[in-house]
């Protein structure tokens, strides 16, 4: 019998990649990119089908949907950094032109058409303004920052196409392999080049690892896949689920670990504090995960848990 099969938009990005390293064990795998290349120890893996896709391009996802008639379609291509031209066309419209070709609609006497794929889309907490905390999936978004309006905005055009899908809310991702994250390559070579950075105290997020967000994410493709009612509110509406780690911390809490993880004294790590900054931004993300946490097997533990437990 052949495997169900799953597209990973975005499949060479840092959370994308993983979700395609840990679902070729039981998928077929095709994942997309748009100008950088997949990582090398994927580059010529069988059973992952590598495809060029620029998502702002309607006809190019529908032509490509078509062709490759994905089971359950993992969206995580995104904009971030960028600008406001870039989050819309990538994060809002990309993001509908994704949701709309993999969706089921029917025709006025009831026949079916398009893909019937279901999606799981990667959004994050700062749809959230900051001020509450603790944020449970039925809580009102309200973004504060630009790149936080367009994935409020994406979340919308994920329910109004009538997807049966999965709102993956996450926090900050960090990881060390196959490279590290962004983030954490910014206070590292920060540090290391006498450059250190301003972290703030007063900005609280929920950072997850990427293999225990990749492991999650591919969890709930199955679940899926096989039909767990308990997943959607209902038929062709989006339900949400927050997935992030089980600590809480700030940006400076969360850069003096990642310093000290990779070898770097964080001495130097210069504490700020956001609501001096003049900036707009977020100060309490953090996610409440219990629904997560019973739903899926896979663990969601904090950073010093993980850190504690691994070498990088």
């Amino acid at each position: 019998m052949p495997k169900q099969h799953m597209l990973v938009t975005g499949g060479s990005g840092y959370l994308g990649g993983w979700v395609v390293r840990l679902a070729r064990a039981n998928w077929r795998v095709s994942a997309t990119f748009l100008t950088r290349p997949v990582d090398p120890d994927l580059n010529g893996e069988q059973g992952v089908n590598w495809r060029r896709l620029d998502v702002r391009d309607a006809a190019a996802v529908d032509a490509l949907m078509a062709e490759v008639r994905p089971d359950v379609v993992v969206h995580t291509a995104a904009a971030n950094p960028g600008g406001d031209a870039d989050f819309a066309a990538t994060n809002v419209d990309g993001t509908r032109h994704v949701a709309r070709a993999a969706s089921l609609p029917f025709t006025c006497d009831g026949a079916a058409r398009g893909i019937g794929a279901r999606l799981i889309h990667i959004s994050t907490d700062v749809i959230f303004d900051g001020e509450k905390g603790s944020y449970v999936e039925e809580d009102l978004s309200r973004p504060i920052t630009p790149y936080g309006r367009s994935k409020a905005l994406a979340e919308e055009e994920v329910r109004a196409s009538e997807a049966e899908a999965v709102i993956v809310r996450t926090s900050l991702i960090y990881g060390w392999r196959p490279r590290i994250d962004r983030h954490t390559r910014w206070v590292v070579e920060g540090l290391r080049a006498g450059n250190p950075p301003h972290l703030f105290t007063d900005e609280l997020r929920c950072p997850i690892w990427v293999e225990s967000l990749a492991a999650a994410v591919v969890e709930l493709a199955e679940m899926m896949y096989i039909g767990v009612p308990s997943i959607l509110q209902r038929r062709h509406s989006a339900g949400a689920l927050h997935v992030a780690g089980a600590q809480s911390l700030s940006r400076y809490q969360f850069g003096l670990r990642l310093a000290r993880f990779h070898g770097v004294d964080p001495g130097p790590l210069v504490p700020a504090r956001s609501r001096e900054s003049g900036l707009v931004r977020p100060l309490d993300c953090t996610l409440d995960c219990s629904r997560a946490r019973a739903l899926l097997p896979t663990p969601l533990p904090g950073v010093d848990a993980v850190l504690g437990q691994h070498a990088p």
